[in-house]
């Protein structure tokens, strides 16, 4: 009886398994029509909307935690700032005594030479000269009080746009998570749909200093997929919902902590052009941190250089000059020895990462070098719980355990 038991337990243990598995090619088109009406939502009446580029994607969902959407930086913050300008210096003192330094060099040569009707006809000038500079430097401040004021008004009345922007996009983006968020269908009830604010033609792969800028000062705003299932099945009402989702203006994001920083310091060095031997990092390492979910790594990673007309160099290999076919044959056999070293890499150098909560994750997302009919995958995704960072510290778990709870999801093969 109780191996009939267990057979039983294991069958519905395997079936529940299998009943959260993730339909990924379905995942990707809810996200492209959530993200489809979103954009029209927030794009009213404009042509402008998002790039399709998929290694360039603004929509993501992430296991444990829910989706990402993205909303337009232009569209919330789409006015330039000017700082309050400083008063203008009085420089009337300063020119006129150069007036008389140069003046009473001329005196001082020709005194012996002027007579006294000279000596006053010279004064005379200088008095005129002392008026006249008056007369513009109290014409050149009234000019600059005058721009000072239109200034404030300007800066005063964009400050007022911004507002009334911000307000009318948070509205749109708390409507579309009420009316549509139910499309994203096979999410489930503990997840979230986060719409945050990261820029039009931003290349997150490719652009770490947009990046960085703009994690600061930006509209995020997010909801609870069972909140939005209990609107949608009408037990709580539209002002009972809204009041559940949560807005953020302007929050200032945190810097990494220490061990954040130190780890993703190691990575970049590891994969630096000079130290890797396999692809390697194409500028930074940018990095989004989001609290409840964790840290997003994203590296675009690259493998040769255009040489000449038709060669390439691939420097982690020091070939030169090689061929397209050549290049693309070793780029290919390269990858399955790239995933497995960052996987190692990863596992090795994390442990001491201790900063953050047991529900939070370090991901990685990594485009992939360039290689048509390769067949490696465009992008790389890796995710690890920050509690299998902690069993691998405390022992409780040893690295192949730990490199087997990484997640691995592959992008579309080239």
């Amino acid at each position: 009886m109780k191996k009939y038991s267990l057979i039983i337990a294991l069958y519905l243990f395997t079936g529940s398994l299998l009943a959260q598995e993730i339909d990924n090619q379905k995942m990707e088109k809810d996200l492209e029509l959530a993200q489809t009406v979103l954009n029209s939502l927030v794009n009213t009446n404009k042509s402008t909307y998002w790039n399709n580029n998929s290694r360039d994607k603004q929509t993501q969902y992430i296991e444990g935690y829910g989706v990402i959407l993205s909303l337009p930086k232009n569209n919330a913050f789409g006015f330039a700032f000017a700082p309050e300008m400083p008063p203008m210096p009085d420089i009337s003192d300063a020119i006129a005594k150069s007036f008389e330094v140069i003046e009473d060099i001329q005196i001082d040569i020709d005194d012996e030479e002027l007579e006294a009707e000279a000596r006053a006809e010279l004064e005379k000038e200088r008095a005129e000269r002392r008026e006249e500079l008056a007369l513009r430097q109290a014409e050149l401040e009234k000019r600059a009080a005058v721009a000072m004021e239109r200034a404030q008004f300007k800066i005063q009345q964009m400050d007022s746009m911004r507002e009334e922007k911000v307000a009318e996009n948070t509205e749109n983006v708390i409507d579309f998570l009420l009316d549509y968020g139910h499309l994203i269908s096979q999410l489930k009830d503990s997840d979230k749909i986060l719409v945050m604010e990261k820029g039009q033609d931003l290349r997150f792969y490719r652009d770490a200093g947009r990046v960085e800028r703009l994690k600061t000062n930006r509209l995020s705003v997010e909801a609870n997929i069972k909140d939005i299932r209990a609107f949608q099945a009408g037990k709580i009402d539209r002002e009972e919902a809204r009041s559940r989702i949560v807005v953020n203006k302007e929050k200032e994001v945190k810097p990494l902590a220490k061990d954040l920083t130190l780890f993703q310091t190691i990575l970049k060095r590891l994969y630096a052009r000079d130290l890797s031997d396999t692809y390697y990092l194409n500028g930074g390492m940018p990095y989004e941190q989001i609290e409840g979910l964790g840290v997003i790594f994203y590296m675009d990673m690259v493998s040769s250089i255009k040489s000449g007309e038709e060669g390439w160099d691939v420097p982690t290999q020091e070939k030169k000059n090689l061929s397209q076919e050549e290049r693309d044959e070793l780029i290919k056999s390269l990858y399955p020895k790239f995933e497995e070293d960052l996987k190692t890499n990863i596992i090795e150098y994390a442990q001491n990462v201790s900063s953050m909560n047991d529900n939070e994750q370090l991901i990685f997302k990594a485009s992939i070098t360039k290689c048509e009919d390769c067949g490696i995958p465009e992008t790389l995704e890796l995710q690890l719980k920050s509690k299998t960072l902690k069993d691998l510290k405390s022992g409780e778990i040893n690295d192949n355990q730990a490199k087997k709870e990484l997640k691995l999801i592959k992008g579309e093969l080239q």
